[in-house]
């Protein structure tokens, strides 16, 4: 598996990305975040868009080979706005033909702190501590993604300090 990873622990209001170079080299080129509009001035619909707009940009830039997404797990009921999420980033990485890889955050999670049900403070922890990274600065939504590529890789130790 080698080229770019684009990373994402996509929500409706936020979503963490990270782009990783997958080839021999196995960095993290640069991570950020993709805030959509407040929930009383956009509906979901509106700000999924905003989203994918967000994400063309991305793959403009960094022309990744595939896409990683970790998806909320353990919800009891639906959630209509994260059905529509999943739906429309399926269909848009359909459109840039770029394969789709979702994984639970559970499976993610597990992966990473040993806890199927890890909190976002334990999760941001073992992402740092795994990869070297204490100290940096990232939102939780990067920390997820992150942990989303890495558990993708499964990379024993992803060269961090660049991004």
């Amino acid at each position: 598996m080698s080229g770019v990873l684009l990373a994402l622990d996509a929500g409706v209001r936020e979503t963490g990305w990270a782009v990783v170079d997958s080839g021999s080299s196995k960095t993290v080129e640069a991570t950020g975040v993709v805030k959509t509009p407040a929930p009383r001035k956009a509906d979901p619909d509106s700000r999924v868009d905003v989203l994918l707009a967000n994400l063309d940009a991305l793959v403009q830039r960094w022309r990744p080979s595939a896409l990683v997404h970790s998806r909320p797990s353990g919800i009891p009921w639906p959630v209509p706005a994260l059905d529509l999420l999943e739906n429309r980033l399926c269909q848009w990485a359909g459109r840039h033909l770029l394969p789709l890889h979702a994984y639970t955050a559970q499976e993610v999670r597990l992966s990473m702190v040993g806890k199927a049900n890890a909190s976002q403070d334990s999760l941001n922890y073992a992402v740092m501590e795994q990869l070297g990274l204490i100290g940096q600065s990232k939102t939780t939504h990067e920390w997820e993604a992150l942990a989303a590529a890495y558990y993708h890789l499964q990379l024993p130790g992803l060269d961090l300090r660049a991004a």
